[in-house]
């Protein structure tokens, strides 16, 4: 695994429970880059959510370093039904620790850790910024469909909030989690028992009522999913695939017989 982590979130329900597994287990990096984005929230309530998370979460954060991305045009949402009022589940306080250091895009960009590996769980947008600058380098994406119905304006939502960085973006080698990978009975999380109290237990049982809430089949928290491929990728398979779009995706395919992770 490669030792430090760039982390692009649009926060979101299932980028907060990501964000939560992955600072759980900031042992395994010597760095972690968030980088706050706008997708599922506006970027600043995005920006704001990421500080909440920074603060309420039992972590080690001077391995953390929070990148501002505002001079970025960037599209949003306020997917209010799916992740809350306030982006996460509206289960932390709205006060939260400004976090430092707070380091500008721009300047970031200058200075990317070697061995890093790109984790874009939104849109694509800042993705495309960083893959121009900086090459070809360990590039993991939530986004896209092959065969599952879509569900943003004829598009997953990442794919659909910028095609054109999407497409730019799956041109590098890539891993992508897809609705296709993620749709699979292992991954559904009303099947998967629930008893802690971690900031990521507490996410993912809100994100499992929220779904049961809207009435759907299954509740597929997406951005988690995807990130357990770092940790275990012997769970999962790789396949090429082209996409509606004609896209080439290396798709991820869940594999193993047990639930993808374990929350007991």
């Amino acid at each position: 695994m490669p030792k430090n982590m760039i982390l692009l979130c649009d926060y979101g329900l299932d980028d907060a429970a990501a964000t939560a597994y992955v600072l759980q287990n900031a042992a395994r990096f010597d760095r972690i880059d968030i980088l706050p984005i706008a997708g599922n929230m506006p970027l600043a309530v995005s920006f704001a959510n990421a500080q909440r998370i920074l603060t309420y979460a039992d972590c080690d954060r001077s391995k953390v370093r929070l990148v501002d991305t505002s001079s970025i045009r960037q599209n949003e949402e306020t997917l209010f039904l799916i992740h809350g009022s306030d982006g996460m589940g509206d289960i932390l306080p709205a006060a939260y620790e400004p976090f430092s250091p707070i380091l500008p895009f721009d300047d970031w960009l200058e200075q990317i850790e070697p061995d890093s590996v790109l984790v874009s769980l939104g849109p694509c947008t800042v993705t495309q910024k960083i893959l121009e600058k900086t090459g070809a380098m360990p590039l993991l994406l939530m986004a896209g469909n092959i065969s599952e119905k879509p569900n943003y304006q004829g598009y997953e939502f990442n794919h659909g909030m910028d095609k054109a960085a999407f497409a730019a973006c799956v041109k590098y080698p890539h891993k992508i989690a897809t609705l296709d990978t993620c749709h699979h009975p292992n991954c559904d999380f009303f099947k998967i028992e629930n008893n802690g109290s971690t900031l990521l237990h507490r996410f993912c049982r809100q994100s499992a009522a929220l779904s049961k809430k809207r009435g759907d089949k299954g509740a597929f928290i997406y951005d988690l999913i995807t990130v357990r491929y770092l940790f275990e990728p012997e769970r999962f398979a790789c396949n090429t695939l082209t996409d509606p779009d004609g896209n080439r995706l290396n798709v991820l395919v869940y594999r193993s017989d047990e639930k993808i992770i374990d929350l007991s």
